[in-house]
C-alpha cells in the first residue's frame, strides 16, 4: 500500500479586528489636548527643584527649632550619652555542660548495652558525630546570646 500524502499544514493567525473608538474627535472640532496642555490648565506649576526658604522667625511649627530644643532638652538629661557594657556570653558554659553532658549519655548507652566491637564502633561515631554537630550549632549557626 502506497504511503498517503501528507495532507497541507494548517496556517494559524490572528484574526483582523476591528475597533470602535469611543469619544471619537469630531471632524472640524479641536485637536485632542497634551498632557502639558491639561497640566497648564491645572494650574499652579510644581518645580521639584525650587525649594522654599528657612521659616520664619515667629513660625511657631519651626521644625528646625522643635528638634534644637529636643536637642537641648535630651543633653541637659544626660540622654544624649551611650554607655557600652560588655555582656558576658554564656554560650561558652552551654557549651561545655552539653559536650560534656551529651558525651556521657552516649557512653553510658554504649556501656548499658554490652560492650562488644559494634557498640564501640556505633559510640564512638555518636560521639564525632555529636561533638561536631554541637560545635557547628553552637559556634556557627546560633547568634550571640
Amino acid at each position: 500500500m502506497p504511503d498517503e500524502p501528507d495532507p497541507p499544514r494548517k496556517v494559524y493567525g490572528f484574526k483582523e479586528r476591528e475597533f470602535q473608538r469611543d469619544n471619537a474627535p469630531a471632524a472640524g472640532g479641536a485637536a485632542m489636548p497634551t498632557a502639558k496642555d491639561l497640566a497648564k490648565l491645572a494650574g499652579h506649576h510644581h518645580n521639584p527643584g525650587q525649594r522654599p526658604g528657612r521659616a520664619k522667625a515667629d513660625d511657631p511649627n519651626d521644625v528646625y527649632k522643635v528638634l534644637e530644643q529636643n536637642r537641648q532638652v535630651a543633653d541637659e538629661h544626660g540622654l544624649n550619652e551611650v554607655e557600652i557594657k560588655k555582656v558576658k556570653s554564656r554560650r561558652k558554659r552551654d557549651f561545655w555542660l552539653i559536650l560534656v553532658g551529651g558525651n556521657l549519655a552516649i557512653i553510658g548507652g554504649v556501656y548499658f548495652s554490652g560492650i562488644s566491637v559494634i557498640t564501640l564502633v556505633f559510640g564512638l561515631a555518636g560521639l564525632v558525630i555529636f561533638s561536631l554537630g554541637l560545635s557547628w550549632i553552637m559556634w556557627q549557626v546560633m547568634d550571640k546570646y
